[in-house]
Parts: structure tokens; C-alpha cells; sequence
């Protein structure tokens, strides 16, 4: 179904082939993430109804299970043809590049992380961890299982779908170097603003209204997620398959809520 998002690419140096979204397949995707915010608005909008009339208790947590659930389903129902033609070539086309690609990213990412670490340290006078950060290490010791389900299996599918195969890997599989460094650039970039955004543009005042505003530190975050940005991409890259970056990322969110749950499991005892 819906096979005519992707065309498939040979590379005859190393005699594989992949799955690589066509334009009308970045188009769709793009679509679907439309589809997403509207999916968060009618969600917000009904867990606060249900919450005031009905006495509920729904909060950020059924928020985002619902919301990332929802966005999933509906990425596998359009392009689960997509995926599953890179899983396929990702066993019976297998490499070492696999293997070792991933983990040797992931490295990479930690590496640059400590670098922007100092960086950010340097700029502010003090060691800060990102809001994102924040609210997710807040929502761990509550909502363990499901937070491990949210980020470690479904953001990096969703995320990557979105940040590597639509705006990432359909424009680097092409010759034209310019439209390489386009593609790489929006990739990182739009990664990295996605985690630090509602924080950096937005703000709630006292009665919950929401409004607009720039808050430089909360933007100046943005650096923190760059390392692992480009480690995606280059992940994405040297294993010419979708599920070479999502392994990465996989990886990387999984070390660090299990450092998380460990850091806050050790402050309880």
C-alpha cells in the first residue's frame, strides 16, 4: 500500500539498495505532522473538558501517549510499506556498517554534547539542563514504563521518519552536493528547534493563558541538541537505510532514561 511514496536507489559500490521517500512521499509526511498538531489541539482540547466536567484526571502523560500513539499509527498506515522495504534490505542486504554505525554516532553525539556542555557553561555561568530535560526526568519516577515505551521506541520512529527520511535522507541520496548540505542543514536545524521551541516562544502566565514571547536562554538550549542531530544524519548517511539513525536514536534516548531512572532511583535511596 501507498508504494508510490519511495523509490528504491542502488548503490553499486557497495551493491545495496534502499528505500528512499520520493517528494511526494516528503509532501505526504509533512502532511501527516499538520495532521499531528491538529490531532494535539483536539486532544488538549477534550482531556480539558473531560478534566472539568466529567472529573477526570487526564494529564501531559495520556497527552502524549495518545498524541505519539496517534501519530505513529497513522505513519505506519501510510508508510509502513516504506519501512518495511528498509527492514527487509536491512537483513538481507546486512552489513557491518549496521552494526557499528550506530553505536560509533552515538559516541560521536556524547562527545559533542560535553563540548556544547562546556560551551553553554561558559556562556551562563552554571551548569543547566534543558527544560525538555526537565519534564521528562519529572514524569519518570511517575510514568516509568510508559516514558521508556514514548521515548526509546516511539519518538525515534516518528522522529525520524520526519527529520531523517523526509527532510534529511530524500535530499542526500541525490548527486547535487548543494542539495546535500540543504537537506543536512534542515534536518538539524528543525530537530533541534523542535525540543526547545514551546519553551523558548511560548510562556503560560498565572490563569493558563499562553502567549508569545522569546525567552534567549530557553532558545539558546537549541545548541544541546545539535550533536545528536548530526549524528542522526550522519548515522542516516552511512547506512543509506531508515533504520541505521533510528538505532542511534534508540540508543541514545535509551542511555539516557536509563541514567535518569538510575540518578533518581539512587537520590530516593
Amino acid at each position: 500500500m501507498f508504494s508510490s511514496f519511495y523509490r528504491m536507489q542502488k548503490h553499486d559500490d557497495r551493491r545495496l539498495e534502499e528505500a528512499v521517500l520520493n517528494w511526494k512521499g516528503v509532501f505526504f509526511m509533512l502532511l501527516v505532522v499538520v495532521l499531528q498538531q491538529g490531532l494535539a489541539e483536539g486532544l488538549s482540547y477534550a482531556f480539558n473538558y473531560t478534566n472539568t466536567y466529567y472529573g477526570t484526571n487526564f494529564g501531559n502523560m495520556e497527552l502524549n501517549l495518545f498524541l505519539d500513539l496517534g501519530t505513529l499509527a497513522m505513519m505506519v498506515f501510510f508508510f509502513g510499506r516504506f519501512y518495511w522495504e528498509n527492514l527487509k534490505r536491512l537483513f538481507t542486504e546486512f552489513k557491518a556498517v549496521y552494526l557499528w554505525a550506530p553505536i560509533a554516532c552515538y559516541f560521536t553525539a556524547m562527545a559533542g554534547s560535553y563540548v556544547v556542555q562546556i560551551l553553554l557553561f561558559l556562556i551562563r555561568g552554571e551548569i543547566q539542563d534543558t527544560s525538555n530535560n526537565e519534564i521528562v526526568t519529572d514524569m519518570l519516577m511517575e510514568y516509568p514504563w510508559q516514558l521508556l515505551l514514548l521515548t526509546v521506541f516511539v519518538a525515534p520512529i516518528t522522529e525520524e521518519s520526519i527529520f531523517r527520511a523526509a527532510l534529511c535522507r530524500s535530499m542526500t541520496s541525490h548527486k547535487n552536493i548543494l542539495v546535500n548540505i540543504i537537506g543536512c542543514v534542515l534536518s538539524v536545524s528543525l530537530f533541534s528547534l523542535m525540543h526547545v521551541y514551546q519553551f523558548a516562544f511560548f510562556a503560560t502566565d498565572a490563569s493558563g493563558i499562553t502567549y508569545l514571547t522569546f525567552n534567549a536562554n530557553e532558545f539558546l538550549s537549541i545548541l544541546s541538541y545539535i550533536p545528536m542531530a548530526v549524528a542522526f544524519v550522519a548515522c542516516s548517511y552511512l547506512c543509506k537505510n531508515f533504520w541505521g539513525s533510528v538505532a542511534c536514536h534508540m540508543i541514545t534516548n535509551g542511555v539516557a532514561v536509563g541514567v535518569m531512572l538510575l540518578t533518581s532511583l539512587l537520590n530516593i535511596s
